[in-house]
């Protein structure tokens, strides 16, 4: 008997990943706390159950949920009216929504945003297209086959075209080749899961040449269920299976024959440990099977070679130890493979010494395998596997038009060099921000959402490019367009100082500048707008006016509190007797300052019970004064103030007076107390902005 197992079988990443954070979270699970999956975390009612009877409760809808409970969202994904739900009960989530359903979720929000319809290939009812038609009920349509999607009407330049990731690559490839004229080529997107089609088609080709197929997993897995009828197809004797006791039946009753060949492969919600039960079982009927026959398998040779290793295969192992130029895999070989330890330098996330504790599994290729002295040298390499991978996604993010997030590793001349997956990204230096970038190393080590503007493959060599710049900008642009539907006079902002030309500050209130002209900065005199703020303060702004057509904003920004004439007349009412120094002298009076910024005038008639020929007779700059308030004006931000009806300050020498005194001398009408010569709030030239 030959027995042949596929490669890519068991969990997938998504389901991995979620199956690995709820055994997480029992793990840090607190007193008290209520774990809850919204819905089967996997088809695999075993990992279900244990997951069940370890500690979380299993709840179809959001609406079942108890209050503050914290839920794991499974791969398939949920609707956002769902999470709404979960939010506005205080739940605690954990999403573990595939990355490639999540791609999905992105495309149809800004496809039926702009208007357009959506078609869907996939299982009707199922979690993932459920979730996915929620971002848009009205404008999602399914289609289950090539004859349901001929009947559909379709607009060449307002149609969409997905898949549910788990989709049969085999029937979505038709009906991509009979929309070709149906809907325009940028509008179709293979959405399939990457290793749903590698899966599917090393399936079919295992199929094609066995005797008998088992597809190990649940009836109730969509991806589980398009296996079986691509091996149906192909094998009759194919049989799904959820484990090793319908393995041992199946052998027991003589439907698997020792001059057989079997293959083997499994859905994505199957667990390895369950693969390699069904493989021990067959294991230990080999009695059965050779009662049949002269010939017996040798189960245990089958059990280490798998995977058989040969040059270019993918294989998984655990990591057992490394040191300081490899790290060493178990791939069930007699030889441990190596992977150089440079391959993990770019992965910040991988920490060696966890991997090693833990016998971490990874996915690597075989680059090379050779014969020497010591035994087999056995060469893998992860990044090569990690750098194909990403390749495609890169190259999905660059037709798409969907941003990445990626992490500066080095600079050079022009720029920085960023890095997906082992795929290097150039980001010029204009296109790392919208202002100038005078230092390129500060970015070393950041993590950064960009576009790909560029992806060239030509003369065998890859190039691409990035720009953070874009998503800012389309960000800015957004947040632009929504100011300027909501803007009213009054409004208040917080608002980032950007310039400070001479006639004052340009203020970002959220995708738009705005002008706080000088005379707006401050109720006192000042001669630069540096004087009050600096660029890149966070201010409080206020709408003064607005034109929606010239795009222009003018804002306030002094507060009317802070104003030294507010309240004025309750503070310092008529009548009332104030203290002050003397902070100017004029011929026709003096300058007492009452508060900061708050100066009261004294007239020359005022000062003495005798006549004086100037104030400096009596007074000096610096002087303390006691005097009385006589006069407020606040419109003409004026204070006239006595200080002989509180305390008259005469001459100490004599002086002839005559005995009829001359009127005393008027102030000039221009003057006032504490002037304020405020420059015209003219309008900055466009240069100018």
């Amino acid at each position: 008997m030959k027995v042949i197992k596929a490669q890519s079988s068991g969990f997938c990443f998504g389901v991995k990943n979620a199956v690995g954070s709820a055994y997480d979270m029992l793990d840090r699970k607190a007193d008290g706390e209520r774990l809850v999956m919204l819905g089967e975390l996997t088809h695999n009612e075993k990992v279900v159950k244990e997951l069940l009877d370890k500690g979380f409760e299993l709840f179809n809808t959001a609406e079942e949920v108890p209050e503050g409970s914290t839920v794991i969202i499974r791969a398939h994904g949920v609707t956002p009216a769902q999470k709404a739900v979960l939010e506005a009960k205080n739940c605690k989530v954990v999403d573990c929504t595939c990355p490639f359903v999540e791609k999905i979720h992105k495309i149809v929000r800004k496809e039926t945003a702009e208007g357009k319809k959506v078609i869907i290939t996939g299982a009707k009812g199922h979690p993932e297209v459920e979730g996915i038609c929620g971002e848009a009920p009205e404008s999602v349509q399914v289609v289950s086959s090539l004859a349901e999607f001929e009947n559909t009407k379709t607009d060449p330049e307002s149609t969409v075209l997905i898949s549910q990731t788990t989709f049969s690559s085999e029937i979505f490839s038709q009906i991509c080749a009979n929309a070709e004229n149906k809907i325009a080529k940028n509008l179709i997107f293979d959405t399939i899961c990457s290793t749903t089609g590698i899966r599917q088609r090393e399936a079919a080709e295992i199929s094609d040449g066995v005797d008998v197929m088992l597809v190990i997993g649940s009836s109730h897995s969509s991806n589980t269920r398009k296996l079986f009828d691509i091996c149906s197809g192909r094998c009759v004797r194919t049989h799904l299976i959820s484990g090793a006791d319908e393995a041992g039946e199946l052998i027991a009753k003589g439907l698997i024959r020792e001059d057989d060949t079997v293959g083997i492969t499994a859905g994505a919600s199957t667990p390895e440990a369950i693969i390699l039960e069904v493989v021990r079982r067959m294991d230990e009927n080999k009695e059965i099977m050779t009662n049949q026959g002269e010939n017996d398998i040798n189960f245990e040779e089958y059990i280490e070679g798998i995977p058989q290793l040969r040059r270019n295969a993918i294989v998984k192992g655990a990591i057992t130890s490394a040191d300081a130029d490899f790290v060493y895999v178990d791939v069930r070989d007699k030889s441990e493979g190596k992977i150089p330890r440079r391959e993990f330098d770019n992965d910040p996330e991988f920490n060696i010494d966890d991997a090693v504790a833990n016998k971490s599994e990874v996915t690597v290729v075989v680059k090379s395998i050779r014969n020497t002295d010591q035994g087999k040298e056995i060469i893998l390499s992860k990044s090569q596997l990690d750098f194909e991978k990403n390749k495609k996604l890169i190259q999905e993010a660059y037709e798409n038009k969907t941003p990445v997030t990626v992490t500066v590793t080095g600079t050079v001349k022009d720029g920085v060099i960023a890095n997906y997956g082992g795929v290097d990204i150039y980001i010029h230096r204009t296109q790392l921000k919208m202002g100038e970038v005078k230092n390129l190393d500060e970015y070393k080590g950041q993590q950064l959402e960009v576009l790909i503007t560029k992806f060239d493959t030509e003369k065998h060599r890859l190039r691409v490019s990035g720009s953070h710049r874009q998503i800012l900008a389309n960000e800015r642009k957004a947040k632009s367009d929504e100011l300027w539907n909501n803007i009213e006079v009054g409004k208040h902002y917080k608002g980032i100082v950007r310039s400070l030309p001479d006639f004052g500050a340009f203020v970002d209130i959220g995708g738009v500048d705005g002008l706080v002209h000088i005379t707006e900065l401050s109720w006192k005199r000042i001669k630069k707008p540096s004087d009050v703020l600096s660029i890149g303060d966070e201010i409080d702004v206020y709408v003064k006016s607005f034109d929606k057509e010239t795009k222009k904003i003018s804002l306030g920004y002094k507060k009317e509190e802070d104003d030294p004439y507010y309240n004025i007349e309750e503070r310092i009412p008529v009548g009332s007797v104030v203290k002050g120094t003397v902070v100017r002298l004029t011929n026709f009076g003096a300058f007492v300052q009452l508060e900061p910024d708050l100066d009261a005038l004294c007239h020359v008639s005022q000062i003495s019970s005798v006549r004086l020929e100037l104030p400096s007779d009596v007074l000096s700059v610096g002087q303390e004064v006691m005097a009385k308030v006589i006069d407020i004006k606040p419109a003409e931000r004026r204070i006239s103030i006595s200080i002989k009806e509180v305390e008259p300050i005469d001459p100490e020498e004599n002086f002839d007076i005559a005995e009829e005194e001359a009127p005393a001398e008027e102030a000039p009408a221009v003057e006032e107390a504490a002037p304020v010569e405020e420059a015209p709030a003219e309008e900055p030239k466009a240069d100018e902005e």
